[in-house]
């Protein structure tokens, strides 16, 4: 028994040396592939978080220059309203904060009225009927939702 061992002795260290030889090139090829895939994936992340970083800033900065717009006259409140509602919807701690309830209050208010192509496919009795009850809305929310729209730039910029 022992001289079969001696005679093959060196046969089964080769074939051994082989089996670890080939099972490190395959741990190598797997090590490599991992390494790459693992790149991949935190390119993605990074590219991800740029563009939520881009999205970020550009939800902001609208938020900011409608509130300046309709600040200096240059939008209605009630699309400032529907307009800066959906914005803040992006910022939940934000949207729930007291001093901009009146836009929730105000956008709960407008929210049915027709827009778009349903606003021009309407007789013109019912847009008449809307815009007198918008106005209307307008004016019973004024100061308080353009105070709010200052708090609201304030801030906003403070996070841009």
């Amino acid at each position: 028994m022992m001289n079969f061992i001696e005679q093959y002795s060196l046969f089964i260290f080769v074939a051994l040396g082989l089996i670890a030889f080939f099972l490190s090139i395959f741990l190598g090829i797997t090590l490599t592939s991992l390494r790459e895939q693992k790149k991949k994936q935190n390119d993605y992340k990074e590219k991800f978080e740029a563009e939520l970083k881009k999205q970020d800033y550009y939800f902001k900065d609208s938020i900011i220059t409608i509130c300046k717009a309709t600040i200096q006259g240059q939008c209605e409140f009630s699309e400032a309203c529907i307009r800066i509602k959906k914005l803040l919807e992006y910022y939940p701690d934000i949207e729930s904060k007291k001093e901009y309830k009146v836009i929730q209050e105000m956008y709960d208010e407008i929210k049915h009225f027709s827009t778009h192509a349903e606003r021009l496919s309407l007789p013109k009795k019912e847009i008449f009927n809307q815009d007198k009850l918008r106005f209307s809305l307008e004016a019973k929310y004024e100061q308080d939702f353009r105070k709010s729209l200052e708090i609201l730039q304030k801030d906003f910029e403070v996070l841009i």
